[in-house]
């Protein structure tokens, strides 16, 4: 369950700098876009060392509900993550580096 708590956390975090990472690219800032990738490509690497360790779960077991259901909860994070970060640039970060 902390496992999956933490992976969680990572997964929302990682959606989030990535799309920090799309909308930096189209600013005149290098700075703000270096700083966006770090972010993204350092957390993407320690999250998908757990959805690895998932996967081969799925395929020792062959729980095909396991899978759906890790899926579904890495589906549903990285959404959190995508939508809320878009939100924050919109309305907080973009607005203090125009």
């Amino acid at each position: 369950m902390l496992e999956f708590t933490l992976w969680g956390i990572l997964l929302i975090v990682q959606n989030a700098a990535f799309t920090l990472v799309s909308r930096a690219r189209n600013s005149n800032s290098v700075s703000y876009h270096a700083i966006a990738a770090l972010g993204s490509n350092g957390i993407w690497f320690a999250s998908q060392l757990i959805l690895v360790q998932n996967f081969l779960e799925v395929l020792k077991t062959g729980s095909w509900l396991h899978g759906l259901g890790v899926g579904l909860f890495y589906t549903v994070c990285t959404l959190v993550g995508s939508v809320g970060m878009h939100y924050l640039a919109l309305n907080k970060i973009e607005r203090k580096i125009k």
